[in-house]
């Protein structure tokens, strides 16, 4: 069950209406995240029911961890407990064949790998593992007063606008809410409706038609030129971008309209003028996570020595990479954003006393976009194929090819365009699909959607899964 799905318009219409029912006769909180609870059990279930015992299980470990932190017993331990056991299940179905078969290689020995090609990725498994672990953490650190109660917990770890790409949010800012009663307002439903088409915009009109040009390209790489390389490599910079923002934008409109608040996951980070911007406003939700959970945890910048500040860097930027797949291009694309951050850093341009004009802005902007989207080569394939597509984008000549249709590139190219007005209204104020600002633009969103609804009605392609359902 998709955001992009009509099975899910009408599942989410139901659960609003349940809600609707249950505040005209009980307006109990029990009742409400009750609901929420079977709903998001259901849409999670939809793809997989067996899946189900995997989400309940994390649930219930990080549960118990934390009541235990709570009351202090063995807090050390108990933490420890709770990070392995629920990293488990997400190293052996994620990382289990990457693992064995690299082993092989390095030993040089031949394997049977049919069974554990035969292994299911739990769809959304490292999202909702990863939000579950914030719970026994914050606990530890005392950044959560008191424990969840158990529906209020196995509620945060399973809602459903969340469990399957992000935003992956912390139990301090998501679980409050669960905790107190609030219904759903008409302003949040439209407020949610206005942000959930801005996000259906960007995945079936912009990235969905991009994705047919990269893919054509990246599966004939062989025979292409490298001006149809660059061009499919720049598709691919705004096709994962409005995948999974526009991803994220449907999950925040969906939270919106059941009531909730949860974090704005991208902001607008391809008019960064570094790559420490350009990291504050991409995947905002796992940067932050990564940032709190293993950059501080290592020590952070309050380190003695350089170069383990560089160790601590270059760790969480890896980590981001291998928490992505399990493929060394994953690693190698961590690498290249570890290593594009720390040149930039040790070249002073991070720092507060550069003075940035127009043109160096967009000069550095420019630069910082192309490496971007260099990583992004690695990213989008395996080694072999990554390294062959870059090497002809040095080395083969030719003009520009098209693809099967001009006339499909052509739309393609308009609807970026339509992309890029809009991005410009956002970035001035002129409209907002942010929950922070909406209600002082609300009339002149509203009437912003209009067009969108219609270029989705005529140019929408139906339909893909989104990028980031593989992590």
């Amino acid at each position: 069950m998709f955001f992009n799905s009509i099975v899910f318009v009408i599942f989410f219409t139901a659960v609003l209406l349940l809600l609707q029912l249950e505040h005209a006769i009980t307006r109990e909180r029990c009742i409400r995240n009750l609901i929420l609870l079977v709903s998001s059990y259901f849409f999670y279930g939809y793809f997989n029911i067996g899946f189900l015992i995997l989400l309940v299980f994390i649930s219930v470990i990080n549960y118990v961890g934390g009541r235990c932190i709570y009351k202090g017993v063995y807090r050390k331990w108990t933490l420890g407990g709770c990070i392995i056991l629920s990293l488990l299940p997400l190293v052996f179905y994620k990382y289990a064949l990457f693992l064995w078969q690299s082993m092989a290689w390095l030993l040089n020995l031949e394997i049977q790998t049919e069974l554990l090609n035969g292994i299911l990725l739990p769809v959304g498994i490292s999202f909702f593992t990863f939000q579950a672990l914030s719970y026994p953490i914050d606990l530890y650190r005392g950044k959560i007063e008191k424990p969840a109660g158990l529906l209020d917990f196995l509620l945060f770890v399973s809602f459903f606008p969340t469990i399957l790409s992000g935003p992956i949010e912390k139990a301090r800012n998501l679980l409050p809410q669960l905790q107190a009663y609030r219904s759903t307002s008409l302003s949040d439903i439209t407020q949610g409706i206005s942000i959930f088409v801005w996000g259906l915009f960007k995945k079936v009109v912009v990235a969905d038609r991009l994705a047919e040009y990269v893919n054509w390209a990246y599966a004939t790489a062989d025979y292409q030129s490298r001006l149809t390389l660059i061009c499919a490599a720049v598709f691919y910079s705004f096709q994962i971008y409005c995948d999974f923002s526009g991803y994220s934008d449907m999950a925040l409109g969906v939270a919106k309209g059941l009531g909730f608040d949860i974090t704005k996951n991208f902001k607008q980070p391809y008019l960064s003028k570094t790559f420490k911007e350009f990291w504050r406003k991409w995947h905002i939700a796992l940067t932050s996570w990564f940032t709190e959970y293993v950059y501080f945890s290592l020590g952070g910048s309050r380190v003695n020595h350089k170069l383990r500040w560089v160790f601590n860097i270059s760790m969480v930027f890896i980590l981001s990479g291998i928490w992505h797949g399990a493929a060394w291009s994953f690693v190698i694309w961590g690498v290249l954003h570890a290593v594009y951050y720390l040149i930039e850093h040790f070249l002073g341009l991070q720092s507060e006393k550069v003075k940035w004009n127009a043109i160096s802005s967009l000069l550095s902007g420019f630069v910082v976009f192309a490496l971007v989207t260099l990583a992004w080569i690695f990213f989008r394939l395996d080694f072999n194929h990554a390294c062959n597509v870059i090497a002809r984008i040095f080395t083969a000549g030719g003009g520009l090819d098209l693809g099967s249709s001009s006339f499909s590139f052509a739309c393609t190219v308009l609807m970026l365009g339509v992309l890029f007005v809009y991005e410009l209204l956002i970035r001035h104020n002129v409209v907002s699909y942010d929950v922070q600002d909406y209600e002082q633009k609300q009339g002149v969103s509203l009437l912003s959607v209009v067009p969108l609804l219609i270029m989705i009605g005529l140019f929408g392609v139906s339909s893909s899964n989104f990028v980031y359902f593989q992590f």
